[in-house]
C-alpha cells in the first residue's frame, strides 16, 4: 500500500479516537508505520493531512442503498424506506461526525464533514418534494412557500441526525421503537408540507368530486329560486266577530 494511503487511514482512525489535539503527528505516523518526516512530506502540516483524511473517509462512505423515486407514486411509503436508509447511514458515520463536531469550538476551519454526510440526502429530498408539488400531491389550496418547504426539510433532515447522534445519550426524547422512528418522522414531515401520504394525487381526488359539488350547489339555488316565486293568492276568509 502507498505510503500516502497508508497514512490517511491512519490520520482518520486516529482522528476518531482522539480527535484534533490528540491526533499527534507522531501517533499517527506510528500507526501508519512511517516517520514523521514522511508524513510532513506528503502533506505538509497535520491540519493539511487531517482535513485530507477526514474528506477521503466522507467520500469513501457508501451511498444509501435507498433512493428516492423520480416520480412520486406513495410518499409515505418512499420517504420511510429512504429515512430508515438514511439513518442507518448516519449511525454508521456516527462517531467521525461527533468527534468532528466536537471540535468545532477549537477549530473553526475544521472540515465540514458532518455537512457534507448530509447535504447530499437533504438536496435529494428538496427534489422530491419538488416532484411532490409538480404532481399535485399537495393539499387542494395549500400554499408552501419556499422558505416553509426549506424548513420541513430541514426539520426531517435534523431529525434523523439527531436521532443518529444523540438517542444513546437521550432514549427517552426519541421515538419508540427505534424501528417505527422513521415513520414517525416522516407522517409529521408530509403534514408540514400539507402531503397526502397515499398514491392518489390530490388534483384526480379533486376531479372526482367536482360534480357532487357542482349538482349541491344548483340544488340549493334552485330552491332559492323556488321561494322567490308568488304562490298563487287564496281568497281571502273575512271573520267578523
Amino acid at each position: 500500500m502507498p505510503s500516502r494511503v497508508k497514512i490517511l487511514e491512519a490520520a482518520a482512525r486516529v482522528y476518531a479516537a482522539k480527535g484534533y489535539r490528540g491526533a499527534t503527528t507522531r501517533r499517527i505516523a506510528q500507526d501508519a508505520g512511517v516517520n514523521e518526516v514522511t508524513l510532513f512530506r506528503h502533506f505538509g502540516s497535520k491540519a493539511a493531512l487531517i482535513d485530507e483524511a477526514l474528506r477521503r473517509r466522507v467520500a469513501s462512505e457508501p451511498e444509501a442503498a435507498v433512493t428516492l423515486p423520480v416520480v412520486p407514486v406513495s410518499p409515505e411509503r418512499e420517504l420511510t424506506r429512504w429515512c430508515t436508509a438514511q439513518l442507518d447511514r448516519l449511525r454508521s458515520a456516527r462517531s467521525l461526525i461527533c468527534m468532528t463536531m466536537s471540535d468545532l469550538e477549537e477549530r473553526r476551519d475544521v472540515p465540514p464533514c458532518a455537512a457534507e454526510s448530509v447535504e447530499p440526502a437533504a438536496r435529494e429530498l428538496k427534489r422530491y418534494m419538488q416532484q411532490l408539488r409538480a404532481g399535485g400531491f399537495l393539499a387542494a389550496g395549500a400554499e408552501l412557500s419556499e422558505a416553509e418547504a426549506h424548513a420541513a426539510g430541514t426539520m426531517l433532515m435534523s431529525a434523523l441526525l439527531g436521532d443518529a447522534m444523540g438517542r444513546d445519550m437521550m432514549p427517552d426524547l426519541y421515538p419508540r421503537p427505534v424501528e417505527r422512528a422513521p415513520s414517525m418522522y416522516v407522517r409529521v414531515f408530509l403534514r408540514a408540507i400539507r402531503c397526502r401520504a397515499d398514491s392518489t394525487p390530490v388534483r384526480a381526488v379533486d376531479r372526482t368530486k367536482e360534480r357532487p359539488v357542482v349538482a349541491a350547489a344548483k340544488r340549493a339555488a334552485g330552491r332559492r329560486d323556488e321561494k322567490r316565486v308568488p304562490s298563487p293568492s287564496s281568497p281571502r276568509t273575512t271573520h267578523r266577530s
